[in-house]
């Protein structure tokens, strides 16, 4: 009789197990979702969701929100982004690769702002941009180039406004003069070179 009774136990205790692990994992792909007010929810629902996401893009919501490291595919299962969150918001790593697998973009992120050094390529592997953030606004030195690898702009950022010398350029190298000049708060304020 104890046996029986044991068993009984056992196999209640499996059955609340197995419920609640399957319960607690939900997997389920960003098209079963909706997303309002700055939180996910699964369809029909108003309960946050949490749980993991697969298919084209992969990662974890706890409580509606991102949480952890994404990965997002092409459609032809190519990586086009990795990107990191904490508690819904951008944080960490932030790369984007092209439907070849060649790097695109690369930064950082700090509480949903842009920080520290960010470069942006063209599809041939040329600098399209770099320069750094702080605290999402463009900070130090900038530079941008053509696609044929021809200087197109330097110059120096301030609490995300030109400040300081900019030199522009068209793609042949030929300095435009009228354009470039010394800035402040945004404003060309002299053309002296």
């Amino acid at each position: 009789m104890i046996s029986v009774y044991i068993k009984f136990i056992w196999m209640i205790v499996f059955t609340f197990l197995i419920f609640f692990i399957v319960r607690s994992v939900h997997s389920e792909t960003m098209d079963d979702l909706i997303w309002e007010k700055g939180i996910y929810y699964k369809k029909n629902t108003n309960i946050p969701f949490s749980g993991e996401i697969n298919g084209n893009i992969k990662g974890q919501i706890q409580d509606g929100k991102k949480e952890g490291t994404w990965v997002r595919y092409y459609s032809n299962g190519q990586l086009f982004s990795v990107s990191n969150y904490k508690t819904g918001r951008k944080n960490g790593a932030w790369i984007t690769y092209n439907n070849k697998g060649h790097l695109i973009e690369k930064g950082q992120y700090k509480n949903d702002l842009e920080e520290g050094h960010w470069i942006r390529l063209f599809e041939n592997g040329e600098i399209s941009y770099k320069g750094k953030f702080k605290n999402g606004k463009k900070s130090g030195s900038w530079v941008a180039f053509y696609y044929n690898g021809q200087l197109k702009y330097q110059g120096n950022y301030k609490n995300g406004t030109k400040d300081g010398y900019w030199e522009y350029f068209s793609p042949s190298g030929y300095l435009y003069e009228d354009y470039s000049g010394y800035f402040k708060n945004n404003k060309k304020v002299s053309s002296k070179i």
